[in-house]
């Protein structure tokens, strides 16, 4: 008879030991363990093996907290305690942090860690981890004032259990890090991103969580098992993956309605017509310069609504492994009839969205409540997820509730869209636009439930990483403007404030937050916003506020590291003035090296690429009064005469980071500068 395998449950009972540990001891000290799946498994003899030959031994393994500590100080460092670190400038010199700063800080947006949930502006945390692990000791207390959804939380937890990636990156970047356990405090006002970070965090047990996820899904199914029915060509049932609706075109002539799927869409090749033959006048009509059928409808709570008008185009599913597409038949007529009817879980939430700048009065018409961004079909799966995530145990809802909402804003509503590439036979399926409320003429509709199941893999790997972490982070939800730390007690700040008025957090994460029942307070939102009354004054004075506090809890010789990103000379003025004014000064400057920039980097009328990186110290110095930043552009756009590489974006960010460090206002802003460059013969062609 083979000897059955075990789970990390039954081997760490088998043990004596806690579910850490053997997490820990994976990863450290290399305990016998097998990948099945997404899980570990052991075999009890080898284990045991591997206990009999001293490899559980801890006696002579290097503490991560100090050179010689108390019994009771290490009993208190394995239960997660950890003590504070010693001054960190003393064990590492300038020199070797500068190191840090040569070369561009690499930023891939890609792995599990970034793909559980999508954040605008979201930085890498193996790439932070790495300055982390730089600028401090192990025990060290780390600080984010603008943690978004808690990536240098994530970041500290992957001191502790360092990856190939970051291992990798270190030795790029010329460094030696000091990995083991930090001491991590989190601000932030968003709801959404407090109540990310604080899951991400402090993450379930892994296989736990996997069961939850299993059962979740078991239970959706069962109480909406039809909702995602469709038929195939051959009439028989199958699973909908997703549909295209599409917005109805008015003839400025003579006023038939025409489908933009209808009017634009073209196959064989696959392409977007700018204009369509009028079946009602017979002339052809650009798609321009047509209206958008709108109509008086009866929304998903029942109340009168007068909307645009969206027509089903295209229904996308599979048989077995086969997938299909098709156009819509009665069946799907009936079937959307039918979920007309329903009516919607109780907890359903009949809110209001808050608008402000990211408001459209094309694409955003008859969109005045949250549910007005999903289709009804898709509202009740939300609903219902929501409510079924409710039920589950403490140790593992709020992380089902992230679950669902991590697929939620991104591809469960109107926003989801698709996308035309060339040589593609179809449109390839994406989700929503990062930084913005984007509705596109031809909206997606997605399978929620399988969706949600797909994202719990990300979800899983990524907890199998930060569980059994001895990192400690504390989220605290609250203004960066007054925090409960005391003073000189922080080591090192790595921070990512809001760039001005790059984008509305609040505004925009309110598609999530108001499924956790409240949203952002904000007043205490440091953005420009003209419906919040806020201009660059107003926005300096909160970051001045802030940056007195960062100056405040920072110890005398600690460091911060500012990671902005403003194409607007007045924005980076407002930062500067905040810092100086602070007590702190630029001490080494960087470039952030984004692998896929976000969508408002990519649209914006004039980008930035790379986002500057600052090293602040606690030093004070005056501010030049000059204004040379036109000789310090002309020089550096004639030093990179001969960098072919190197693009006008770039180069705008090294133009700040350069003015800066030396102590001067950056008055010239992006597309002032650009100008100057493309004046130049070898950057004409950009």
């Amino acid at each position: 008879m083979s000897e059955p395998w075990m789970s990390v449950e039954q081997i760490s009972e088998h043990l004596g030991v806690t579910r850490d540990s053997i997490y820990r001891w994976i990863d450290r000290k290399g305990l016998p363990a097998h990948r099945v799946g997404r899980l570990w498994k052991f075999k009890i003899s080898e284990v045991d093996s591997w206990v009999c030959t001293g490899g559980a031994d801890e006696s002579n393994e290097e503490t991560i907290v100090a050179s010689s500590i108390s019994m009771n100080e290490e009993v208190e460092a394995r239960h997660g305690i950890v003590p504070e670190a010693g001054t960190i400038m003393k064990r590492c010199s300038i020199d070797l942090i500068k190191n840090l700063y040569k070369i561009p800080l690499p930023s891939a947006r890609t792995g599990p860690l970034y793909n559980a949930f999508s954040y605008p502006t979201k930085i890498s945390p193996e790439a932070i981890a790495v300055y982390i692990a730089t600028h401090t000791e192990p025990g060290a207390t780390v600080l984010d004032a603008f943690s978004g959804s808690g990536t240098t939380g994530i970041a500290a937890l992957l001191c502790d259990r360092p990856t190939p990636e970051m291992n990798k990156i270190a030795r790029a970047m010329g460094v030696s890090p000091k990995w083991g356990p930090r001491n991590v405090h989190l601000f932030e006002i968003g709801v959404l991103g407090s109540f990310v970070s604080r899951v991400l965090c402090h993450p379930p047990e892994p296989e736990a969580f996997e069961r939850a996820v299993d059962e979740l899904c078991l239970q959706a199914q069962k109480k909406l098992d039809w909702i995602y029915e469709a038929k195939d060509e051959a009439g028989q049932t199958a699973i909908f993956r997703h549909a295209i609706w599409s917005d109805v075109l008015v003839c400025p002539d003579c006023k038939m309605e025409t489908s933009l799927w209808d009017g634009s869409v073209k196959t064989k090749p696959l392409e977007m017509s700018h204009s369509f033959c009028c079946a009602g006048c017979g002339k052809e009509v650009p798609v321009k310069s047509c209206e958008r059928a709108t109509e008086a409808t009866v929304d998903s709570f029942g109340e009168s609504h007068f909307t645009k008008k969206r027509v089903l185009a295209r229904v996308y599913g599979r048989s077995g492994k086969m997938k299909w597409q098709r156009p819509p038949i009665k069946e799907d007529y009936e079937l959307l009839a039918k979920i007309a009817t329903m009516e919607l879980p109780k907890s359903a939430p009949n809110v209001d969205i808050q608008w402000g700048e990211l408001r459209r009065a094309g694409y955003h018409f008859g969109i005045d409540k949250l549910h007005h961004f999903y289709t009804k079909r898709n509202f009740i799966v939300m609903s219902t997820l929501m409510e079924l995530v409710s039920t589950f145990p403490q140790d593992v809802s709020d992380a089902l509730r992230l679950l669902v909402l991590s697929y939620n804003s991104s591809h469960s509503t109107l926003m989801t869209r698709v996308v035309l590439k060339k040589g593609q036979s179809d449109f390839v399926l994406t989700g929503s636009q990062s930084g913005v409320l984007y509705i596109s003429g031809l909206p997606v509709e997605k399978n929620i439930l399988e969706g949600v199941r797909r994202k719990s893999k990300a979800f899983i790997d990524s907890f199998q990483m930060l569980h059994g972490s001895q990192s400690q982070v504390l989220v605290h939800n609250t203004s960066s403007e007054a925090m409960p730390l005391q003073t000189g007690t922080v080591d090192y700040i790595f921070t990512d404030p809001p760039f001005g008025d790059y984008i509305p957090y609040a505004e925009l994460n309110q598609i999530n937050e108001l499924w956790l029942g409240h949203t952002t307070d904000r007043s205490r939102e440091v953005i420009v916003s003209p419906s919040q009354s806020k201009g660059v004054a107003e926005y300096g004075m909160m970051m001045g506020s802030v940056f007195k506090e960062i100056a405040r809890v920072l110890k005398t010789d600690a460091m911060a590291t500012v990671v902005f990103h403003s194409a607007h000379s007045e924005v980076w003025r407002a930062l500067a003035q905040a810092y100086t004014t602070a007590g702190l000064a630029v001490e080494a400057t960087s470039v952030l090296d984004k692998i896929q920039a976000s969508f408002k980097q990519v649209i914006s009328t004039v980008s930035v690429k790379g986002d500057p990186l600052l090293l602040l110290s606690k030093r004070q110095v005056e501010r030049s009064k000059a204004s040379p930043s036109a000789k310090i552009a002309t020089d550096m756009i004639s030093e990179a005469r001969n960098c072919s590489t190197l693009d006008p974006q770039r180069l705008y960010s090294l133009f700040v980071g350069r003015c800066l460090e030396l102590g001067y206002d950056v008055d010239m802003d992006a597309k002032t500068f650009y100008a100057l460059v493309i004046s130049e013969k070898p950057f004409s062609e950009a």
